[in-house]
């Protein structure tokens, strides 16, 4: 892989159509995306980072996550699971799989503005629609009405032909960052969870959920590589992070617990990073040293 020598312009890739994807590469990206982060303890990380990329291969990666999306939110079902909640927080497995898959498939599109983005940061509408599905599936994991009524409310309203319409307006707005910008913002991030984790001795459970966010925002971009350039080095770094991006997300189910069952306060109560993720956040920040 070789850096591109001319930059692409938001100009040059208005006819977003004419990325192709093959259905096996799509259908691979929707089981990364949706199915829970496989934790091997056993893994190791390469010695160092590769940043190898052309900026045509940068763009290819947000194209095909934004098409998963795409796809995702023609679903018919979901906006009658949306209503459902309106009334009750009671919802089937079935619908909860169907939920969670919708949640995975928005949440993996703003990581993909976050990194492939110039601005490097979800869009409006998109981020504030992830952040009312995140707070409805932890309201009916833990049988809350309170907090999946009224959010299911707000979120039926945005749900409708002019709602998406906007929404998918917004996430047409694309602009391709270079290779350099790509490198810097990523390595602004990995600086982040480095100063974060050695300057606090305990942190409170929104801290962490700060820290695994950009973990998984890490998560999200090399298993898009794996899928559209495998390769062994794309693919152990993409189990290396799902790794430490699944120890983070078990255990911020637990303090999610904690918050909505009022036995821990989410933002002041401290306690110390575990072990098995702070060793392997630490190994992670020096690979990119």
């Amino acid at each position: 892989m070789f850096k591109t020598k001319t930059p692409i312009n938001a100009k040059q890739i208005v006819d977003f159509e004419r990325f192709q994807f093959s259905q096996q590469q799509c259908d691979q990206l929707y089981d990364m995306i949706c199915v829970d982060d496989e934790i091997n303890l056993d893994i190791t990380l390469p010695s160092t980072i590769d940043f190898q990329y052309t900026q045509q291969q940068l763009i290819e990666s947000f194209m095909i996550c934004r098409k998963v999306w795409l796809d995702g939110i023609l679903d018919q079902r979901f906006s009658k699971i949306i209503r459902s909640l309106c009334t009750t927080s009671i919802i089937s497995e079935e619908d909860k799989v169907i939920y969670k898959m919708m949640r995975a498939k928005f949440k993996h599109l703003c990581y993909a503005y976050r990194g492939f983005d110039a601005r490097h940061k979800r869009p409006f509408l998109l981020g504030n629609i992830t952040g009312l599905l995140g707070m409805i599936q932890d309201g009916f994991k833990n049988h809350k009405s309170s907090i999946v009524i009224p959010n299911a409310i707000l979120l039926n309203a945005l749900w409708n032909e002019q709602g998406l319409s906007l929404l998918k307006r917004e996430v047409y707005r694309f602009f391709p960052c270079d290779l350099d910008d790509f490198k810097s913002a990523i390595h602004k991030r990995a600086i982040f969870i480095q100063k974060e984790i050695h300057k606090n001795q305990t942190l409170s459970a929104h801290q962490f959920h700060i820290l695994r966010k950009q973990m998984s925002m890490f998560s999200a971009l090399y298993g898009t590589f794996d899928v559209l350039y495998p390769s062994s080095y794309h693919h152990q770094t993409f189990q290396y992070l799902a790794t430490i991006n699944g120890l983070m997300g078990d255990y911020h189910d637990v303090l999610i617990e904690k918050k909505i069952n009022r036995t821990q306060n989410y933002f002041f109560d401290q306690f110390s990073l575990p072990k098995e993720i702070s060793q392997r956040l630490n190994i992670f920040i020096k690979a990119f040293r």
